[in-house]
């Protein structure tokens, strides 16, 4: 700020505005002391309205100056009886500040009080005629009633504002440490967002910190706390506002922020938009926001003592207040904040209102949690209430929580009417179609009966959804995806920021049945960061976005950001998560699992993969949750060495996923990993040329890279060649890096001894080389006698009777424990057991 007066020229004006109690005089000075000699400081009071005083007081000002010479005519000027009507004197004083040998700086502080017609006049002429070795500082509470329009085109005028005076968190650190006043980082976020840098309140609160035993508590309310802030508020702002003002000011205290129309239904005054105008302009107090600057908010500080004192001396007036800002929302067609001004306002019929008419949309556009908040404040007359117990349960359902939206149901189902209204039975057919959806059952569909039920309840693109979600389940994706997108559409249009987010999740999914992941998590992200959507986080929509974010991550060979978005649930901060499907909950579990795996963390990866399994144990799967399971599972065992357990993968998949290509790709792959590769070969080739369909479209990249590592190990060189181009074509479409980063070792040599050679395919190549360095260490191979040998590590058993358990030489079981120390980098036993726990290969009881 310092440097901002600095730079001001000779000939220029500076005006500071900012209401009381934000360092002006004190900025001011400091920037005066710096050069004494050329400043010459008039402090202004109510006195000085009086046109012969204040010209007497700038006249000695400028006097005093070390910069005016004593031969300047200013030493000698007479004030006449009206100086600022005289411009034979008005002239004198401009020549003589001409004369100057060198600049001068005028400051006129707290210009405000300057407001008869007199001295305001004289001041704008010396503003208009000021010489070029004049600058002038205007500074005080308010603009000076000058016009400055001109000067600011001109670039002759400087300005400093409160937004400049406010202090910022490191400043406010800074004053806390000078006043002596300790605060935690937090307690100082929180003293600055109170008083929104205001100095005078920081200054008081740290004074009041010292006396204070809790300090966290002081802070939640500062104003009703610190009674010096009060005093402050009343004795320095508000006192020298005109009574109409205040009570203009009180009533309009309820609303955090407000528009003209608004404050005239509030105060009842028709002029209120102009005084809340003029309060900006003038005081600082007020402040215009958003578009158009057509909005208001008062300062925090002031705003909370004004509701502090309505709440205190006029309760019922604040009840009264609150109502009428509820039904001029309602009016405005804002429901969420009527809904919200009516709960504060204590007024259950306005509530219950506002809900019937407008829960299904409020939830359509997000508000969830407003919702919510609102049945829990009625507490027991909405229980009694079908149409209320109904939107209890269409919350619940969108939050995962079917067994409350079960209970609600029921609540609904026993006060349920003998002739219920059609908007009633409309709803009750959403909720059911709702929960069928939310719960993924796969032996049920919602029909038509969500879609017709959400269409006669005005709610247009959730019909659409409904019927998108019908073509998909019909097999008919295509269809899906036009309705959805129209879907999706109509909900932006509505600011259904809701089902906009749900529309495009369900646009995402159809582009990972598709095989386009790349889309998949574009879209997915989309709806995260849909705007207007506050309650995403914690609904079952969400829990999707992020898990087809996740997979994609993984197919992408990012495990580490696969891993966390599917860890947000344990690591993330503390907010209301929705509870996962039966499908959901597997695939997220699963995808847990491999991105570990994939880490380098296997065992924990393994682990996290059989949960998966074990979650989905006797549950209704759909096929591509089943299918994503099983190839995981089946991967990872295979990499491990762990046959038992890649023959049961392979045995659930081909119960679950009868007659599909992922059952004959893990045949294929079970058969190579134990030395079979012709019979491999043959089983994978009706999957090559499209005789059997994948469930999943990626599991082709495997089939290829696969179908590579067969022909290396039958010396079919071209075929490696032509498989591995076909691989890195698919890679490059699908946006596929898992497949080629993470494949055999042979396979890899291929690919970076024919670097340069692939054409379009070459930075796929290169995305494929970078992501495989990014991966964890590649499961360690072993034999099975090596792993039988490993089996008994861990036990007491001498290697004699290794040898003897095994049927097998002393100095064979030697050999083999030196290959395992090899392959585990260690040189001990105790350290090959550890290692062979980390890498899964044994478990940890073992």
């Amino acid at each position: 700020m310092l440097a901002v007066l600095d730079e001001a020229a000779a000939g220029q004006v500076t005006v500071v505005t900012a209401p009381a109690g934000y360092g002006k005089t004190l900025l001011l000075a400091e920037w005066a002391a710096r050069r004494p000699e050329q400043t010459a400081w008039v402090s202004l009071d109510d006195d000085d309205s009086d046109d012969r005083r204040f010209w007497s007081a700038v006249l000695a000002s400028l006097g005093s100056c070390a910069a005016v010479p004593a031969g300047n005519p200013l030493h000698a000027l007479i004030v006449p009886g009206r100086p600022s009507r005289d411009p034979v004197f008005l002239a004198a004083v401009v020549d003589a500040i001409a004369a100057l040998p060198g600049p001068v700086r005028l400051v006129l502080d707290d210009i405000h009080e300057l407001t008869a017609p007199d001295p305001l006049h004289g001041l704008a002429a010396l503003v208009r005629d000021r010489p070029a070795a004049l600058h002038l500082v205007l500074s005080g509470r308010a603009e000076p009633p000058v016009p400055l329009g001109r000067m600011r085109l001109a670039g002759q005028l400087r300005e400093i504002r409160a937004d400049l005076l406010r202090f910022s968190v490191p400043e406010a650190a800074e004053m806390l440490v000078a006043a002596d006043t300790p605060v935690s980082p937090d307690q100082l976020r929180l003293l600055v967002e109170q008083t929104e840098g205001w100095a005078a309140g920081l200054r008081l609160a740290a004074l009041s910190l010292r006396e204070v035993a809790d300090p966290d508590r002081f802070l939640t309310d500062l104003v009703g706390n610190g009674r010096a802030v009060s005093d402050y508020l009343v004795g320095e702002i508000l006192s020298r506002l005109p009574v109409g003002t205040r009570e203009l000011l009180g009533a309009v205290s309820i609303c955090s922020e407000l528009s003209a129309p608004l404050a005239v239904a509030l105060s009842g005054r028709a002029d209120a938009g102009e005084v809340l105008d003029s309060l900006e302009r003038e005081t600082g107090l007020v402040l215009s926001m958003g578009e158009g600057r057509t909005w208001y908010r008062l300062h925090r500080l002031l705003r909370s003592h004004l509701r502090a004192d309505l709440r205190r001396q006029r309760p019922d007036a604040m009840v009264r207040l609150y109502g009428r800002a509820a039904d001029w929302f309602a009016a405005e067609g804002q429901p969420a904040a009527a809904l919200t001004y009516a709960r504060r306002g204590g007024a259950p019929d306005r509530v219950v209102r506002l809900l019937r008419e407008h829960a299904t949309t409020l939830i359509a556009a997000g508000e969830h949690e407003l919702v919510r908040t609102a049945l829990d404040w009625l507490g027991a007359p909405f229980r009694g209430d079908p149409w209320l117990a109904l939107v209890a349960a269409l919350v619940a359902t969108e939050g995962g929580a079917l067994a409350q939206a079960d209970a609600h149901i029921a609540r609904a189902v026993a006060a349920w009417p003998s002739d219920p209204a059609p908007e009633l039975v409309a709803l009750r057919g959403l909720v059911r179609s709702r929960r069928v959806i939310v719960a993924g059952d796969p032996d049920d569909t919602p029909g038509e009966t969500g879609s017709q039920a959400a269409e006669e309840l005005g709610l247009g693109p959730m019909a659409m959804l409904h019927r998108g979600i019908g073509s998909l389940g019909e097999g008919r994706p295509d269809e899906a995806r036009d309705i959805v997108g129209s879907a999706l559409g109509r909900a932006r249009q509505q600011h259904h920021g809701y089902l906009a987010a749900l529309g495009l999740t369900l646009l995402a999914v159809i582009a990972g049945m598709e095989g386009d992941y790349r889309r998949m998590t574009e879209l997915a992200e989309a709806a995260d960061a849909e705007p207007g959507n506050p309650a995403w986080p914690a609904t079952i929509g969400a829990g999707w976005s992020s898990t087809m974010r996740a997979y994609g991550a993984l197919l992408r060979a990012d495990p580490a950001e696969c891993l966390d978005l599917v860890a947000a649930d344990e690591t993330g901060p503390e907010r209301s998560l929705p509870e996962y499907s039966d499908d959901l909950l597997v695939l997220r579990t699963a995808l847990r699992g491999a991105a570990l795996f994939d880490l380098g963390r296997t065992g924990e990866g393994l682990d996290g993969l059989r949960d998966a399994q074990l979650v989905a144990a006797g549950r209704p799967g759909s096929p591509e949750v089943t299918a994503t399971v099983a190839v995981l599972v089946h991967r990872a065992t295979t990499l491990l060495g762990r046959t038992d357990l890649a023959r049961a993968a392979l045995s659930r998949a081909e119960n679950g996923l009868r007659g599909s290509g992922e059952v004959g790709y893990l045949r294929a792959r079970h058969q190579a990993a134990i030395g079979r590769y012709r019979a491999a070969s043959e089983t994978l080739a009706p999957l090559l040329d499209g005789s059997v369909p994948f469930v999943l479209p990626w599991i082709q990249v495997e089939a290829r890279v696969l179908e590579c590592q067969l022909a290396l190990r039958l010396e079919r060189r071209p075929e490696a060649r032509r498989a591995l181009d076909d691989a890195l074509s698919l890679t490059a479409a699908m946006d596929v890096l898992r497949p080629l980063a993470s494949s055999p070792p042979e396979v890899i040599d291929l690919l970076t001894r024919h670097v340069g050679s692939f054409g379009a395919e070459e930075p796929t190549t290169a995305r494929v080389l970078a992501a495989r360095r990014t991966l964890g260490a590649q499961p360690v191979p072993l034999t099975d006698r090596e792993r039988a040998v490993l089996s008994l590590l861990p036990t007491q058993r001498s290697f004699e009777e290794i040898a003897v358990d095994l049927t097998v030489s002393h100095s064979t079981v030697k050999t083999h424990v030196r290959a395992i120390y090899s392959k585990f980098g260690v040189s001990s036993r105790r350290d090959a057991v550890a290692s062979a726990r980390l890498h899964g290969i044994l478990s940890s009881d073992a």
